[in-house]
């Protein structure tokens, strides 16, 4: 079973089923501070990010197994660049340095 999936700052963290389903939400009470709409668009990003990496195992699985894409495809699983463009989404750029109040020399 995967891992649960956190906020970039731990303070949110879901478990879903393979498809994006809920089924355990730990939200750190500093979340309950944001705008409703916020939050709810947080943690929808985080369960697609669950569901795909799920998928993607799944994929790797059933691959690893000798499945072909015929068998595969079908299923309508995520592929490793729906996945990407999830944790991106979620996790952002990571080569990304964050803003700093030093000013070039």
């Amino acid at each position: 079973m995967a891992q649960p999936v956190q906020s970039p700052g731990g303070t949110i963290s879901v478990h879903t089923t393979e498809r994006g389903l809920p089924i355990a939400l730990r939200l750190d009470p500093v979340e309950l501070k944001k705008a409703p709409a916020q939050l709810a668009d947080e943690i929808m990003a985080l369960c697609r990010l669950s569901a795909a990496r799920a998928q993607v195992e799944r994929r790797r699985e059933l691959a690893e197994k000798g499945y072909s894409t015929s068998v595969i495809d079908p299923l309508r699983l995520a592929t490793e660049d729906e996945l990407a463009r999830a944790e991106d989404e979620v996790l952002g750029d990571e080569d990304d340095l964050p803003p700093t109040w030093g000013r070039s020399v």
